[in-house]
C-alpha cells in the first residue's frame, strides 16, 4: 500500500509534530493548493493514484484523493457507516466536511463523529460568521441565519476522526421549539399520589402550582415560556461542569465549544422567564468558570457585563492531603450572579438570616423589662443634629439572662427589649458621653436638621456609661416558627463548609452532584420573598425544589435524567411528608403542601431510550422494524439501503455496541423528540384523553388548537 503520510512529510503545513492534520489536508485538497499538488505529483505512486493524463496535461482526481484519505483514516468507524445511510449536511457526507461547526441557534450538543472531550485538543480559536437568509420564529426573531466556523490550530489529536457536531435542519427548527404535549400528570400530597383534577391559577391566570417536569430542559423551557415568561424572581442552576469524568448520569463529556453552545441555548430562553427585577445564580467549577463568564458577559442575547452583580466563591471541599494529584488542591466552586436588568434591581441581595449562634446569645444577654420614669435633665447643642435632649430614667428594671434562660422562646418573646452594651463611637457620641453619668439608665433624643436623615427622630439609650445595642437591629423574628434569626451581611466569599455532611439530605443519594440545602437557602433567602417563583432547569437531586418548598416559595423544576429512587420526585415526596434533614430544623419544617409532576410526552426520545436498553446487535436488529414503522426518521436516511446493506454487514456487526447504538439513534429526527401540542390528538401517538385534556388546561386552552 502507498504510504501517503511519508509522501506528505515534506509539507509542514499539514503536520502538528508527528500527527497529520487531516482537516487541514482536506481543505488544501479542496482548494487545489499548488504546493500540495506539486508534492503529490512529484511522487510516482501518488501521481499514478491521484492524477489522470488528458493530452499533455494531468488532472487532479480530488474525489479519488478524498475517498482514499477517508477509507484509510476512519476505516470501520461510525463515520463510514453514517455515509452509507445518507447522513449528510449541505449536500456532503459528514466525513467530507473540513469545518468545525458550531450551529449557535439550536444544536443540541450531540457529538457525531470524533473528539469526545476537551483533552483531545489544545485550541486557538478563529471565528468568522457567515450570514444566510433565515426564517422568522413566532417571536419575530430570525433563526438559523448564522454559522460560526471555528478553526482549531495546534490540535493534538488522539483520534484521527473528523470532529463534527449534529446540526438540526433549518426548516425543522420551528417545529422543534413548538409547545409539547404533556402526560402522566400526578399530584403529590402528604397522603400520597392523587389524580390532577385542576391546575390552580391566581387572579391574573398565572399557574400557582409547584411543578416538577421531566424532559429535555431546552424544549421544556420553550413549552413553559408562554405561561411563566417574566414571572420568575430567581433562577438557580447547577449545570454539568464539563469535567469528562463526573460520577453522575449527565452527559458531562462535552467539548468546550459544544458545552458553551449547550449553555447559551438554555440561558437565552431562561432569561425570558425572569421578572424585570429577577436574578440568576449559576454555579460552576474553576475549569469552565472563565469561559462561562465570558459567554454571559459578551453574548448579545444573554445578560451582559453591566448586569453582572457578583461572583461568589464557595468552599465546596475540604483541603487535600498527601497523595492528592494536584499540589494546589481545588476546594472552591463559583457562583455567577447576574440581574436581568441592573437598573430594575433595588437591594437585589438582602441580609441573610442565620440561627442565633452561641457567641451571639452570650453577648445579647440583657433584657430591659421596663424603662421606668423619665425626665428631661439637659439640652445640648448638636450642630447639624439639632438640639440634643438628655433624659434620666428612674425605677427602670433590667435582667441578665443566664445560660438556661437563653432559649429560642425567650428571645422571641422579648425580641424588642434584648440588648448588649458597647463603647460609643463617632463625633456626636463623643460630645454626648461627658454629659452622661456612669451609673444608671439615660437616653438622648434628637432630630437632624441636615442630610438625608433630616427630620427623623433618633433615640439612643445608655446603661452605666455603655451604649445599648439592640438585637432587633441586627436580627429578625419569624412569627410562623416562633424563632429569631441573626441578619448577616453578605459578602462573596462563603467559607462555611456548607457541603459537609449532606450525603443523606432529602433521603436521596446523588454522588458528585448534590448541592447542600443550606447553600440554596442562603441564595433563596437573599434574593426572594415568600411566594416568589424559583426556577431550576438542571434540577438533579431536587435540592432547589426542596428548599423552596420548605421556605414557602413557588418552584419550577426540570430534569431529563431518571434517577429512580434518588429522583427529585421522590425527594419532594419526602419533603411533603415531613423530611427532617437539611434546613428542616432551622426553618421549623413539619411537612405539608403539594406539587404536580408531569412529563413531556415522548416520541423519538422514547425510541432513543429503547435503543439504549438494547444489550446486543441481535436486539438492535429486532428493534429496527419498529423504528422504521412508528417513529420519525431523518429525511435523508435511506432505510432500504440500511436494511439491505448494513444490518447483515459483518463489519457493522463487529462494531462496539456503543457505536451501533449511536448509528441507530442517527436514524431518528431530533426535531421529533416529543409529541407536538398541536398534534396530540393524532391517534398514532396513543396519548390518553385525560393527558390531552390536562395539557389543554395547562396551556389555558379548552381545546388543542
Amino acid at each position: 500500500m502507498m504510504n501517503l503520510e511519508k509522501i506528505l512529510k515534506e509539507d509542514a503545513r499539514i503536520w502538528d509534530e508527528e500527527i497529520l492534520d487531516y482537516p487541514q489536508l482536506f481543505e488544501l485538497a479542496r482548494t487545489y493548493d499548488k504546493d500540495l499538488l506539486e508534492t503529490l505529483f512529484s511522487n510516482k505512486d501518488s501521481k499514478k493514484k491521484f492524477f489522470i493524463q488528458v493530452g499533455d496535461s494531468h488532472v487532479f482526481k480530488y474525489n479519488e484523493f478524498r475517498f482514499y484519505l477517508e477509507e484509510n483514516q476512519v476505516n470501520n468507524s461510525f463515520t463510514q457507516y453514517a455515509n452509507k445511510i445518507g447522513l449528510s449536511s449541505q449536500g456532503e457526507h459528514l466525513s467530507d466536511s473540513t469545518d468545525y461547526v458550531l450551529d449557535w441557534p439550536y444544536k443540541d450538543c450531540v457529538l457525531e463523529g470524533g473528539m469526545s472531550s476537551e483533552e483531545d485538543m489544545d485550541t486557538f480559536i478563529e471565528k468568522k460568521v457567515e450570514t444566510t437568509p433565515g426564517k422568522m420564529d413566532k417571536s419575530g426573531n430570525v433563526i438559523s441565519t448564522e454559522k460560526t466556523e471555528v478553526t482549531f490550530s495546534q490540535a493534538k489529536r488522539k483520534r484521527e476522526e473528523i470532529f463534527y457536531n449534529n446540526i438540526i435542519a433549518d426548516k425543522e427548527i420551528d417545529r422543534l421549539l413548538d409547545k409539547k404535549a404533556l402526560k402522566n400528570f400526578t399530584r403529590y400530597t402528604a397522603k400520597g399520589e392523587e389524580k390532577v383534577k385542576e391546575i390552580k391559577r391566581d387572579e391574573d391566570g398565572t399557574i400557582k402550582e409547584n411543578l416538577l417536569i421531566k424532559g429535555n430542559n431546552l424544549l421544556a423551557l420553550h413549552s413553559l415560556k408562554e405561561e411563566f415568561a417574566g414571572k420568575v424572581k430567581l433562577i438557580y442552576i447547577d449545570p454539568p461542569y464539563n469535567t469528562g469524568n463526573d460520577g453522575f448520569a449527565y452527559n458531562d463529556k462535552f467539548n468546550h465549544s459544544t458545552w458553551l453552545t449547550f449553555m447559551k441555548n438554555r440561558l437565552e430562553i431562561a432569561k425570558e422567564f425572569l421578572r424585570e427585577d429577577g436574578v440568576i445564580f449559576v454555579q460552576i467549577d474553576n475549569r469552565m468558570f472563565p469561559l462561562l463568564k465570558l459567554l454571559m458577559d459578551i453574548e448579545p442575547k444573554l445578560f451582559g457585563r453591566k448586569n453582572h452583580l457578583s461572583t461568589i466563591t464557595v468552599k465546596s471541599k475540604a483541603g487535600g492531603g498527601v497523595g492528592q494529584e494536584s499540589y494546589l488542591f481545588d476546594v472552591c466552586e463559583y457562583i455567577l450572579v447576574y440581574a436581568k436588568d441592573f437598573n430594575k434591581v433595588e437591594n437585589y441581595l438582602k441580609f441573610v438570616k442565620t440561627p442565633l449562634a452561641e457567641n451571639t446569645t452570650k453577648v445579647y444577654n440583657n433584657i430591659i423589662e421596663n424603662f421606668g420614669t423619665e425626665k428631661e435633665i439637659k439640652i445640648l447643642s448638636g450642630g447639624n443634629a439639632g438640639d440634643i435632649k438628655i433624659f434620666e430614667h428612674t425605677n427602670f428594671t433590667t435582667k441578665k439572662l443566664n445560660k438556661d434562660e437563653r432559649t429560642v422562646i425567650n428571645y422571641f418573646e422579648n425580641f424588642e427589649n434584648i440588648f448588649r452594651t458597647t463603647n460609643p463611637q463617632g463625633g456626636l457620641m463623643k460630645r454626648v458621653m461627658p454629659e452622661i453619668p456612669k451609673s444608671g439608665l439615660y437616653s438622648i433624643e434628637y432630630i437632624p436638621t441636615k442630610g438625608r436623615n433630616a427630620g427623623e427622630l433618633y433615640r439612643y439609650y445608655f446603661l452605666n456609661g455603655g451604649l445599648l445595642v439592640w438585637l432587633k437591629d441586627t436580627a429578625v423574628k419569624d412569627n410562623n416558627t416562633k424563632s429569631v434569626s441573626k441578619l448577616v451581611k453578605n459578602d462573596n466569599l462563603w467559607t462555611e463548609n456548607l457541603h459537609q455532611g449532606i450525603a443523606n439530605e432529602g433521603s436521596v443519594i446523588f454522588k458528585e452532584g448534590k448541592k447542600p440545602e443550606k447553600l440554596i437557602r442562603k441564595i433563596i433567602e437573599m434574593s426572594t420573598e415568600e411566594g416568589d417563583l424559583v426556577l431550576d432547569y438542571h434540577l438533579g437531586s431536587g435540592t432547589t425544589a426542596a428548599v423552596a418548598h420548605k421556605m414557602g416559595r413557588q418552584y419550577l423544576g426540570i430534569e431529563q435524567m431518571d434517577y429512580k429512587e434518588n429522583s427529585s420526585n421522590n425527594r419532594m415526596h419526602n419533603v411533603i411528608k415531613g423530611d427532617t434533614s437539611g434546613i428542616s430544623k432551622e426553618v421549623n419544617w413539619k411537612g405539608g403542601g403539594d406539587f404536580i409532576y408531569f412529563e413531556l410526552a415522548e416520541y423519538n426520545e422514547e425510541a432513543k431510550n429503547k435503543i439504549d436498553t438494547c444489550k446486543s446487535y441481535k436486539e438492535l436488529k429486532k428493534l429496527f422494524t419498529e423504528l422504521t414503522d412508528y417513529y420519525f426518521l431523518n429525511y435523508n436516511v435511506s432505510v432500504k439501503q440500511f436494511n439491505d446493506q448494513l444490518l447483515d454487514d459483518k463489519d457493522f456487526q463487529e462494531l462496539p455496541l456503543e457505536e451501533q447504538n449511536t448509528l441507530f439513534k442517527a436514524l431518528l429526527d431530533n426535531n421529533q423528540l416529543y409529541i407536538p401540542y398541536k398534534e396530540q390528538q393524532d391517534g398514532k401517538y396513543n396519548l390518553s384523553k385525560e393527558d390531552q385534556e390536562l395539557t389543554n388546561e395547562f396551556y389555558g386552552q379548552s381545546k388543542a388548537f
